[in-house]
């Protein structure tokens, strides 16, 4: 089941949303798929025009674990994102020129993580639709990680903070 909107979920405990603007390669979009569902996404959401589509690339990249996905294929992204951040989500677009690291920040409450295109990056009315921007540091040397790799760092960083504490 694919949903068209994020207000068809509830907003149980603290929910983490991926979000996905504009991702064009059907194999990074599984491997996403694949990262969202074991670090316990409640949901992957992406637009409905210039996207990777739901392909046999993609369900063959997320080895499965598309099945266990909840997705939300919306409209308009900036649009859905204004409407997480009316429900109390906090929105957190991925920018490698971000002031603050991602692991600066405060994870634990209803969140969504937003991550650019490949080559991309964040458009400029997502970035806008943003509550925050972060980055995840890493060398100068490099400019920016692929789009899968981002995500996964990106939703561990998420569970990391949220985890209860082993001491």
């Amino acid at each position: 089941v694919v949903h068209s909107s994020t207000a068809e979920l509830g907003l149980e405990g603290a929910p983490l949303f991926l979000c996905l603007d504009e991702l064009e390669d059907p194999q990074n979009f599984g491997a996403i798929v694949r990262s969202a569902v074991a670090f316990s996404a409640s949901a992957i959401v992406w637009p409905a025009h210039h996207s990777a589509p739901l392909s046999a690339a993609t369900f063959r990249a997320s080895a499965g674990a598309i099945e266990h996905a909840t997705l939300v294929r919306v409209p308009a992204l900036p649009t859905e994102l204004a409407t997480l951040k009316e429900r109390g989500v906090e929105v957190i677009g991925l920018d490698a020129d971000a002031k603050h690291a991602l692991a600066d920040l405060a994870l634990e409450g209803p969140l969504a993580i937003v991550v650019g295109s490949e080559g991309k990056g964040l458009r400029k009315p997502v970035k806008q639709a943003c509550t925050r921007l972060a980055r995840l540091p890493m060398s100068r040397s490099i400019g920016s990680l692929n789009a899968s790799v981002a995500a996964a760092i990106a939703l561990y960083e998420v569970t990391r903070q949220r985890r209860p504490s082993e001491t």
